[in-house]
């Protein structure tokens, strides 16, 4: 969602994001993908893992084994009373994430059910990194960038957090017109 609002939030540092070879692979791999957006190959150049993330040292393969063993044990979320139906990347995108101590924004409320109920993890939205990256200074809000939020809506984004609303206003003293 953000990629096409901040081309370089993968390259350059001041965005403070990185992502995993798996999610890459997602993205250019799965069906999913290809048909909800298809304007991600313009971006495939930087859309590139981190170097520093690798899943071969001993606390990345503790993390996984310790979340498999959480999800195969029949884990049942909290929030919805089901089981965490978490795919395998699922599984390797949540090890990351604890292994590494990093914060997490994604859009599956499976994923991220799991991460805050089982490690205490939240979540950030995509419109909170935006306001972060407004406030940086870093993202100017403009013409375009309106248009592709309004995207969002079309494509059945799902709705970013009040919070994040209220201070996307006070940063730009626009009202935010995305889902």
């Amino acid at each position: 969602m953000l990629i096409r609002i901040a081309p370089d939030m993968f390259t350059d540092e001041r965005f403070d994001c990185v992502t995993v070879q798996e999610v890459c692979e997602e993205i250019f791999r799965t069906q999913k993908f290809k048909t909800r957006y298809p304007w991600r190959n313009d971006y495939k150049d930087r859309i590139r893992p981190s170097n520093f993330l690798k899943s071969t040292d001993d606390n990345f393969r503790l993390n996984l084994d310790v979340i498999d063993q959480l999800v195969d044990a029949g884990g049942v979320s909290l929030k919805t009373g089901k089981a965490f139906g978490l795919s395998f990347v699922d599984k390797k995108i949540a090890a990351y994430v604890t292994a590494y101590d990093l914060e997490i924004s994604s859009t599956d409320n499976s994923l991220i059910d799991f991460l805050a109920q089982e490690f205490s993890k939240k979540n950030r939205s995509p419109l909170a990194l935006l306001n972060d990256w407004i406030g940086k200074g870093l993202i100017r809000w403009n013409e375009d960038v309106r248009r592709i939020i309004e995207d969002w809506e079309k494509n059945g984004e799902p709705v970013q957090p009040s919070k994040d609303k209220k201070e996307f206003l006070k940063l730009t003293g626009v009202k935010y017109i995305g889902p």
